[in-house]
């Protein structure tokens, strides 16, 4: 499914770009002080109780945003362009937070996954991200936005670097940058090490969905400038690793090199197709991440499945660009980034309104 970003009607009120970057950063307090809470239950002996201080970073930030959210719609007469789901966002967000704290007295505290699945905490996780929804469509919704630099993308890209982290937050008990599994060994054949080894392929497979559909669906509408994919990919991995108490610095590597990889693969020349650039992106990745898990621990599955699931990582980045751009049309990363016409799979080029109706596509 193409997901597509329209404008709404010109009569609509547009935030500045001032006040899309304001939301963006109460985002991110938000996901920060989810990662603050995650990292006390984790490694701190916290109390069985809602009211706690890492509860109270997560609601402020809450509190601050929906404050904001409310004050623009109050200043500009009615709701702006793009921000009627992150108003939204903030009664879903509010309601599982009652629910949560009654949730909580009913049921006691959730510890580990369970923590992960209890549905007044998946109704936070929505809530977060219909408000984070804002300053992206806010900006997507207009055709003449198109960053010339890092200043001026940074509400859509804290937004979607926010919504990967969130994500990854609550699948961290398989995440791809922190599992250890490969130190376990895998007898194939037998039940010894299977476990290990399945949760550790779907933690690699999870884990590239999470990071690279919110990179695909920026390429989809922006052309990214340089240094937004190690931006992006650097938090997820820095949050991430967060919650292991920065145990293991050297997991954020991976993240680190698939960030870089991003920018440099979309300014190569010549250009290369965006279902090669989304095969590379994850294969380079986790071929970094064995490598230095290398460098630490021994790797004691055989070598059929670490590379084989290495391949299959990049197998499900092309599908993921399969969702993102049209399969009827092959898309080579240098229209996002020079303007040039994109070719029909029977080589016709594109020009006048199809170029443009492509561009706004994509």
């Amino acid at each position: 499914m193409a997901i597509e970003f329209q404008a709404q009607a010109s009569a609509s009120p547009r935030a500045s770009s001032q006040q899309d970057l304001i939301t963006a950063l109460l985002g991110l307090w938000i996901t920060f002080g989810g990662f603050i809470d995650g990292f006390a239950h984790r490694n701190l002996d916290t109390p069985e109780t809602f009211f706690t201080p890492w509860h109270g970073v997560l609601y402020a930030g809450y509190v601050a945003m929906a404050a904001w959210i409310i004050s623009l719609v109050r200043r500009h007469g009615r709701i702006p362009v793009g921000y009627t789901t992150a108003l939204a966002g903030v009664g879903v967000f509010a309601a599982g937070g009652i629910g949560d704290m009654f949730w909580h007295m009913l049921f006691g505290i959730e510890v580990s996954v369970d923590a992960l699945l209890s549905p007044t905490h998946l109704l936070l996780l929505v809530g977060a991200l219909l408000m984070l929804s804002g300053p992206i469509r806010s900006r997507a919704a207009d055709p003449n936005d198109q960053p010339r630099s890092l200043n001026d993308f940074w509400p859509p890209l804290i937004g979607f670097a926010c919504v990967a982290a969130q994500l990854g937050f609550f699948f961290q008990y398989i995440d791809g940058f922190s599992i250890r599994f490969m130190q376990v060994a895998y007898v194939p054949g037998s039940e010894e090490g299977f476990f290990e080894v399945a949760t550790g392929i779907a933690g690699i497979l999870i884990t590239t969905v999470i990071v690279m559909g919110p990179l695909l669906l920026m390429m989809r509408r922006w052309r990214l400038p340089f240094g937004a994919g190690l931006l992006m990919f650097a938090l997820v991995g820095l949050l991430m690793e967060m919650l292991e108490g920065y145990d293991f610095p050297e997991d954020v590597i991976a993240a680190l090199l698939g960030g870089i990889t991003v920018d440099l693969l979309l300014r190569l020349h010549p250009p290369i197709s965006i279902r090669v650039f989304a095969f590379l992106v994850p294969v380079v990745m986790w071929s970094v991440r064995f490598a230095v898990f290398a460098q630490f621990a021994e790797i004691n599955w055989p070598v059929s499945v670490w590379t084989g699931i290495i391949v299959f990582s990049g197998l499900a980045g092309v599908g993921l660009s399969l969702l993102a751009y049209p399969p009827s049309v092959l898309v080579t990363v240098d229209r996002l980034y020079t303007g040039q016409p994109s070719q029909e799979r029977k080589g016709k080029a594109l020009g006048g309104s199809d170029a443009a109706r492509l561009d706004q596509n994509a």
